[in-house]
C-alpha cells in the first residue's frame, strides 16, 4: 500500500472518530439495551440507504452518501465500545 492510500484510510477513520466523539458530546447517555442500539444503528444504516436511493434516482450528492456511512460507521463503533463484557 503506498503513502497516499494509507493517509486517505486514515483521514477516513479520523471522521468517524470525530463522528463519533460528536455523537457522544451530542447523546452522552447511550442506551444500556444491546436492541435499541440496535436500533439507532440501524436507523443511521437507513438514512445510508436514502442517500444512495438519491443519488442513484434523483441526482443526490455522493457526499451525502459519505456522510451518513460515517455516521453509520460511528454507531458501530459505539455499539462495539458498549458490547457487554
Amino acid at each position: 500500500m503506498d503513502l497516499k492510500s494509507e493517509q486517505e484510510i486514515l483521514m477516513r477513520y479520523a471522521e468517524i472518530e470525530k463522528e463519533l466523539v460528536r455523537a457522544k458530546r451530542k447523546h452522552p447517555n447511550y442506551p444500556k439495551d444491546i436492541f435499541v442500539q440496535l436500533a439507532i444503528m440501524q436507523e443511521e444504516a437507513g438514512e445510508v440507504t436514502r442517500a444512495v436511493l438519491h443519488y442513484k434516482y434523483e441526482n443526490g450528492s455522493i457526499d451525502n452518501v459519505r456522510e451518513e456511512l460515517i455516521q453509520t460507521a460511528a454507531m458501530c463503533v459505539r455499539m462495539l465500545e458498549n458490547l457487554p463484557e
